[in-house]
């Protein structure tokens, strides 16, 4: 049988084809457990509402205004991604309604942002950004998240031995692919030449065992020069969230949450 090959005639073959998997954003907070244990519930509360809630907000306006410039400096090249935002107890989730490359560095700004901004109030987030299948059934305003990509995301994050957000290799790597079928040349994807994100060797736990193993992926860049060691180190056992076990890994994770953050701005300087 003969198969048939589909040419890109115009932008919504190319949007159609190439770009119809959308993004999804799963971030977790660090050391929640402790958090809850460790203040009243007033106090947990109005810190949840002070600095959880407000971060995320204050992240989607940002993100909104992130858009719009990019809107103004593309024009007709730039669609919309419709980025969209949930809270969940210790939980952030973020999805994109395509997959094109304006999704791709909107959805990165966001997870950017929201890993700085809660690493100085004390809150470390760790994360995964995918686009594995998935959906949202909005029903009367009650949203519902399902498929493989939430599973995925979830099931990343938990492996990571750091504050940090990992995206998965095989978005770069598509990218990397289209820059070669299209443009025909080995480089970088754009969001790699952007200093967005950095190739690296993630650390993640060993499985039943303590300390760390290394997968070479691809991680967010978080970090910024106001940030310092200490401040890394403080937001872990910040808001009473000591991790006072013997066997706790949270010294690992502040190693390796440092170790990330300077490797990224020696980077930024090159």
């Amino acid at each position: 049988m003969e198969q048939k090959i589909r040419v890109l005639n115009s932008k919504a073959d190319a949007d159609e084809i190439l770009y119809k998997a959308p993004y999804f954003a799963f971030l977790d907070i660090l050391g929640f457990k402790e958090l809850v244990k460790g203040n009243f519930h007033e106090a947990l509360t109005d810190l949840y509402e002070k600095l959880f809630l407000t971060q995320v907000e204050s992240t989607a306006e940002k993100q909104r205004a992130y858009a719009k410039s990019r809107s103004e400096k593309l024009g007709e090249n730039y669609t919309d991604s419709n980025l969209q935002m949930m809270s969940i107890s210790d939980s952030i989730l973020i999805w994109s309604e395509h997959g094109q490359p304006s999704a791709l560095f909107e959805i990165v700004f966001a997870v950017s942002r929201l890993l700085g901004i809660s690493m100085v109030q004390g809150l470390p987030l760790r994360g995964c950004i995918t686009r594995q299948r998935f959906s949202v059934i909005n029903k009367h305003g009650a949203f519902s998240i399902l498929g493989k990509g939430l599973v995925h995301a979830y099931d990343v994050e938990k492996k990571q031995q750091w504050s940090g957000c990992v995206i998965d290799t095989e978005i770069i790597n598509y990218f990397r692919s289209i820059e070669k079928l299209i443009f025909d040349r080995d480089i970088p994807s754009q969001v790699e030449r952007d200093k967005l994100v950095f190739e690296y060797d993630i650390p993640l736990k060993f499985k039943g065992a303590p300390g760390i193993c290394r997968e070479k992926g691809y991680a967010i860049n978080w970090s910024e020069s106001i940030i310092t060691d200490d401040i890394i180190r403080d937001a872990f056992n910040a808001h009473n969230k000591t991790d006072t076990r013997p066997d706790s890994d949270t010294p690992l994770k502040i190693s390796e949450t440092i170790n990330f953050h300077n490797f990224c701005l020696k980077k930024k300087m090159h």
